[in-house]
């Protein structure tokens, strides 16, 4: 497994490379303009050029994009479906430009004047339109496991298989993938902190959808009880899933090809540089399980 941190844009595009080499990062994922804003600043190709250029230098791979918080692909509201399926065409393209291989997605929030049918429905006729109008190609959309708060899509892999099946019905197969966030499922109520628990939630996922799904792994571990159906992330090993389950899922045979981007909470970039040691010494099998 490789291991990565989402890396801030703050700094500027060649200054995420530089943020990807101090925390020693294989892979890393980025919002491509602010999470909490409709906007973004056009990315130049001479800008563009010299990322991927740097990105490649430092063998970085892969890249991912992840979508602003903003967007809800599974609405009713007009306007709101209107700017969000905007936004994820317009990140299509950003991420194409920027040599990223994955675009990650939060399905979405189901209102409560909605039926689950019609919310799927609309997640699936959104992320259709938006891959059809993408100005680029071969950047793959990956809708992420959630943990359910708030009515939101994708808890339950039953829901993330339909909505997957409905969009490569009109947008072509292997249109689609996932992203499994480990704090997520487990807020799901999915127990990947036991051995027994981790094989049970695999076998489901590969039920519903193969396991070959997975594109990506968000590494987190979660301050929620099991099933709490909470976001709420922390560093690896320190929250509810712990350094056993942890590691167990990290060395997983399955799973040891994919590469993982951390969201774990920081202070400083020694909490980053912490979070990575700890991965990195659950890597071998061979190695200790910090406590």
């Amino acid at each position: 497994m490789k291991f990565g941190f989402h890396l801030s844009i703050a700094k500027g595009l060649l200054g995420v490379v530089e943020q990807a080499k101090r925390t020693k990062c294989e892979c890393g994922q980025i919002f491509s303009r602010s999470p909490r804003s409709w906007q973004g600043r056009d990315i130049s190709p001479e800008d563009a050029k010299a990322f991927r250029r740097a990105w490649s230098e430092a063998g970085l791979n892969p890249l991912a994009v992840h979508l602003p918080y903003l967007p809800n692909l599974a609405t009713t509201q007009s306007e709101l479906r209107s700017k969000s399926t905007k936004a994820l065409m317009e990140d299509l393209d950003r991420a194409a430009l920027l040599g990223a291989q994955y675009v990650v997605v939060h399905p979405g929030h189901r209102s409560e004047d909605q039926s689950l049918d019609q919310a799927l429905e609309q997640v699936a006729l959104g992320a259709v339109w938006a891959l059809k109008q993408q100005k680029q190609s071969g950047v793959r959309l990956l809708l992420e496991t959630t943990a359910g708060q708030k009515g939101e899509l994708g808890a339950d892999f039953a829901e993330l298989a339909r909505m997957v099946r409905d969009i490569e019905a009109e947008a072509g197969e292997q249109t689609v993938g996932i992203c499994f966030d480990t704090a997520h499922v487990w807020g799901a109520g999915y127990d990947i902190a036991r051995e027994a628990g981790l094989e049970n939630t695999l076998a489901e996922f590969d039920n519903a959808l193969g396991l070959d799904r997975i594109k990506l792994i968000h590494l987190n571990d979660s301050l929620s009880e099991l099933g709490g159906r909470r976001d709420r992330h922390a560093a690896v090993g320190r929250g509810k899933i712990g350094a056993n389950g942890m590691a167990r899922f990290v060395r997983h045979p399955a799973l040891a090809h994919l590469a993982a981007v951390m969201e774990t909470p920081k202070k400083t970039e020694a909490d980053d540089l912490e979070n990575m040691l700890r991965v990195r010494s659950w890597r071998s099998r061979a190695g200790r399980t910090p406590s």
